[in-house]
């Protein structure tokens, strides 16, 4: 079945870290920026830094150590006298959210445990978190975060912005999940208890959303514990216990300073496959299942007392073109060609639990526009396009009774296994309409990394790009894909180059419609997971909960 992607790659043990640097051998754009500018401007921060040296750093750490006397005497606080359980399919190896790259520790402690220096809404949009407001210079070099008051952690100590300071250096020179992302800064310093300054060398507009994620987690700098096996946060609960496998509980935290959690006690309970969860919220042992698988939607939908809701995500699923100079695919027309063939409406339907797209932007990134448009499913725009390729090169055509087709051998479509046989074959089957016959070879994930990454030994292949804020990659010359456009590098540079939300908008759906013209892979779809909710439960999310969820807001009646 197609319905799969997501728990899959859990299960088979690729992190979405590791696989967005698999797909080009490990010099994906994001790290290769680090590596250049990003790394230039931590190396001028952290010079910075050894200022501080020596006694420097201890009167630092003392001026620091403004805690409350209280020590580590925790406040959890009663709460409300209500648990529920939420069945989930992919478990944490450790809850070291630092150092663990799987989606699994951030869905349960991200936003739960763990608060960031700014927050996410539900449509993927930095919002107040740990800093109650912010503001951007105008050249897009300065922020200033102002952090609210009164803000604890879990186990009384107080927090403020010297915690913010420390916490993204710890990120930085440990080189945390999310590091790699924070290119271009000069300086991290607080102006006072309540207000931090971050000075770039060059306008990094997606920081306030990258400091809405991993990497803007505040720690406690005093706080002695096993970030291994627990966590001390500022969020809405507390860790209670963890049996690593099988459940992760949490408990309303009453110290904590926002709006407090709607139920005493979450149940995070683990189980090996989806099918195992379903049967779970039918039996009545659940209250709540993210991303429901669609074959398995039916069972759910006979019971009465649970509904089922779709959200949106921003996990696509892409056909790849091989562009290299010696491919079919690095003609243009060809790869235009084969979009129209292709009927994305009728993968959908296959799918279940997905939709359109059309560009390298989702709806729940900045910069979307519904680009289906350009590529719509007709055979009649196909046609043209492909006999336009057979002209500029007759050579390795021939003519067929039922119309031009591939004369050398079929086209080679490799993809994971993982993905299932059924959409290789609706693709397949698509092509070999406009007389385009294919050959399918299905894979191991490491085995496909070697053909298709490593050897580049493909025509087409099925992968995702399971990231927000990332059509960057795309473009990225040194992809696996060997696509270039001088055009979409100069619109990426301009999009980067922005100073204010809404030049960088605008400049991202230039690129992304430059990037779906050129059409260097089709997107097939973009995933939109069902949540399965026991009747009388509220608050649950539905958006993104593969890695955020968010469950502060979950309450029974």
């Amino acid at each position: 079945m197609l319905v799969t992607m997501r728990r899959e790659h859990s299960r088979h043990g690729r992190t979405r870290q590791e696989r967005r640097q698999a797909y080009d051998g490990g010099t994906s754009r994001s790290v290769e920026r680090a590596k250049s500018g990003g790394m230039k401007s931590i190396v001028v921060f952290l010079v910075a830094l050894l200022v501080l040296g020596g006694a420097g750093w201890a009167a630092y750490s003392l001026f620091v150590g403004h805690r409350n006397p209280l020590g580590s005497i925790a406040l959890p606080g009663k709460g409300p006298n209500t648990s529920v359980t939420i069945g989930l399919t992919q478990s944490p190896q450790s809850l070291d959210i630092r150092t663990q790259s799987d989606d699994a520790v951030a869905q349960a402690l991200l936003g739960n445990v763990y608060e960031t220096l700014l927050t996410r809404d539900e449509n993927n949009r930095p919002a107040a978190g740990i800093a109650e407001s912010w503001k951007t210079s105008d050249d897009g070099l300065v922020y200033t975060f102002r952090i609210a008051g009164g803000v604890r952690f879990s186990n009384g100590d107080a927090l403020d912005a010297n915690d913010v300071v420390w916490s993204l250096q710890q990120t930085i020179q440990k080189k945390y999940v999310g590091a790699d992302r924070l290119k271009h800064l000069v300086s991290v310093k607080t102006d006072g208890d309540s207000t931090v300054v971050i000075t770039l060398s060059k306008p990094l507009p997606e920081l306030a959303w990258l400091l809405s994620g991993r990497a803007g987690i505040v720690y406690d700098a005093d706080a002695k514990y096993s970030y291994d096996t627990t966590a001390v946060g500022s969020g809405p609960f507390t860790v209670k216990s963890w049996d690593k496998g099988a459940s992760l509980v949490l408990q309303y935290n009453g110290s904590y300073r926002g709006e407090k959690a709607k139920t005493g006690t979450v149940t995070l309970k683990y189980f090996a496959d989806a099918k195992a969860a379903v049967a779970a919220m039918a039996k009545g042992d659940v209250d709540a299942v993210p991303d429901v698988p669609a074959d398995e939607l039916a069972t759910l939908r006979s019971h009465d007392d649970v509904t089922l809701t779709q959200g949106d995500s921003y996990d696509k699923v892409l056909l790849g073109f091989n562009s290299s100079d010696n491919s079919l695919f690095s003609d243009a027309h060809m790869r235009q060609g084969v979009r129209y063939s292709l009927n994305n409406a009728e993968i959908v339907k296959e799918n279940g639990a997905a939709a359109e797209l059309g560009g390298p932007i989702s709806s729940l990134d900045p910069g979307y526009e519904d680009l289906t448009g350009l590529y719509p499913y007709d055979t009649a725009k196909a046609t043209p396009l492909l006999n336009y390729f057979i002209f500029r090169a007759p050579s390795v055509y021939r003519e067929m009774p039922n119309g031009p087709q591939i004369g050398d051998r079929p086209m080679k479509l490799v993809y994971p296994k993982r993905f299932g046989e059924q959409l290789g074959t609706t693709i397949k089957n698509q092509l070999e309409q406009v007389n385009i016959p294919v050959d399918i070879t299905m894979l191991d994930d490491d085995a496909w990394q070697k053909q298709v990454v490593e050897k580049r030994d493909f025509d087409m292949t099925i992968y995702s790009m399971d990231d927000s804020h990332d059509v960057g990659e795309l473009v990225d010359p040194d992809l696996f894909l060997n696509y270039t456009s001088s055009k979409a590098e100069e619109l990426y540079n301009s999009a980067e180059a922005a100073t204010n939300e809404q030049d960088y908008e605008q400049r991202l759906k230039a690129l992304a419609r430059q990037v779906s013209s050129d059409a260097p892979v089709d997107w097939l779809y973009v995933r939109r997971p069902w949540t399965a909710v026991r009747n009388g439960m509220t608050g649950m999310p539905t958006n993104m909960v593969d890695e955020y969820l968010p469950l502060a807001g979950v309450a029974r009646g």
